[in-house]
């Protein structure tokens, strides 16, 4: 492989972790709010520590991720909102507006992030960035039974099959870009970038198909909610990348 080839792709690949730095930032500050709702809402004990120990993990994934960045090369991490916007639904129950953010969190992007993760570790080929990946791979199982663990409580007290209708918007807003990134065009950069911690447009795609269809959908149709408007999305969203 040509060495200006291997230096692009290594810079790509240190650009993808600093911005995975800012967003797990984002879910540091997330999890910290929904931990401090989960208690003045009367969640599960167990519900709220899972909370807070998946805030602290996001910080410990922050800076493996800022490490691993600069250790490819970065020199500047972009500059991310730390404080995100609350997924909002209409929903004038504080109690359901809190389990849809923590269904969109944790049962929807951090089942999508434990997958794609799962993905990267087999194929990464520095073991430095199979080490950082491994670990916060593990992380992030917890972070999703956490979701799945309020979503089982919730529905022992009251139905939640209010969630049906609103699933798109949750998709929409909790999916992250780069999981629909143009490719680089460069298949040299990419298979480098693969290696890294990346994934092609093409793995990003099956792997974000394939945990929905086979992980959140039926999760979520355990438990009542009508899951036909997501599976809608779905196909509309895929058809449009």
């Amino acid at each position: 492989m040509q060495r200006g080839v291997k230096e692009r792709g290594r810079a790509r690949a240190a650009a993808l972790w600093a911005l995975r730095a800012g967003v797990e930032r984002q879910a540091a500050h997330r999890f910290g709010r929904l931990a401090r709702a989960l208690q003045e809402t009367g969640a599960d004990d167990v519900v709220i520590e899972m909370a807070r120990r998946a805030s602290d993990d996001e910080v410990r994934h922050h800076h493996l991720c800022v490490e691993l960045a600069r250790e490819l090369g970065a020199t500047r991490m972009p500059q991310i909102d730390e404080e995100p916007a609350a997924v909002r639904l209409g929903r004038e129950c504080p109690r359901e507006r809190l389990l849809a953010e923590v269904v969109a969190m944790s049962c929807v992007t951090e089942s999508l992030s434990a997958a794609l993760l799962v993905q990267m570790r087999a194929q990464a080929v520095e073991g430095r960035v199979r080490d950082v990946v491994h670990e916060v791979l593990r992380d992030e199982v917890d972070h999703a039974r956490l979701g799945w663990a309020h979503l089982a409580a919730e529905a022992s007290r009251a139905r939640v099959d209010w969630l049906a209708p609103h699933l798109p918007s949750m998709l929409a807003a909790t999916v992250h870009e780069e999981l629909f990134a143009e490719p680089s065009g460069d298949d040299g950069v990419a298979q480098v970038v693969a290696g890294l911690g990346g994934l092609t447009r093409r793995q990003r795609r099956s792997v974000f198909l394939g945990s929905m269809e086979e992980v959140v959908l039926p999760g979520l149709r355990r438990f009542g909610v009508d899951t036909r408007p997501a599976a809608g999305w779905l196909r509309g969203r895929m058809a449009a990348a």
